[in-house]
């Protein structure tokens, strides 16, 4: 049986210096959305407003999930669709949702930690849904490129790395998802979108 149309739609992590409205051009299909290692909030906030039907949960450690309510950006009018859930996501991610998002997460590790993470939200998903990844965009030429510079920064910083989609694809394939479908956001950064198998 084919799998139903799936939305195409960004995640959430934290602030960034792109425009929160270019990330919530979204085409949702309905069922609750994650926004895991959802930092404040703001990006899920901007989903929920531009899809009045949606609902959305903001998951992320109790410290910052605290941090986020401080903010407000899921509050006010939203506060009816919006809730926040205790997350550690090297540890394993609440079940309940079509959709999970993570915004700038998989690059801060290194690929043992990220499959780790990866497996964790394979477990979640469920076999309908569909796991959606906001990430650099790391070209496959050897040409200079911002997402370059940002992989020698993860890199020393914080373990991490920017990847190819190749090697987002080997990545998703190990832990249990098919990537499906990349899609370039304008601002550097793209919508992956991957399916579990």
């Amino acid at each position: 049986m084919p799998k139903p149309p799936l939305p195409e739609f960004f995640c959430a992590r934290a602030s960034s210096n792109h425009s929160e409205r270019e990330f919530s051009r979204v085409h949702l299909t309905g069922g609750i959305q994650y926004g895991v290692g959802g930092g404040n909030g703001i990006l899920l906030s901007e989903i929920l407003k531009v899809h009045p039907n949606q609902r959305g949960v903001l998951a992320d450690l109790p410290h910052v999930l605290d941090w986020a309510r401080e903010r407000g950006f899921l509050g006010g009018g939203l506060a009816a669709r919006a809730s926040f859930a205790d997350c550690d996501f090297l540890r394993e991610v609440p079940q309940g949702c079509r959709a999970y998002m993570m915004k700038s997460v998989i690059h801060d590790w290194n690929n043992e930690d990220a499959y780790g993470i990866l497996v964790n939200r394979r477990e979640a998903t469920p076999n309908n849904g569909a796991l959606l990844l906001m990430e650099g965009d790391l070209p496959e030429e050897n040409a200079p490129s911002r997402g370059k510079s940002a992989d020698l920064v993860m890199m020393v910083l914080a373990g991490g790395k920017e990847r190819t989609i190749e090697e987002y694809r080997t990545l998703l394939r190990g832990a249990g998802f098919a990537l499906n479908k990349v899609t370039p956001t304008g601002a550097e950064l793209n919508l992956i979108e991957a399916l579990p198998v």
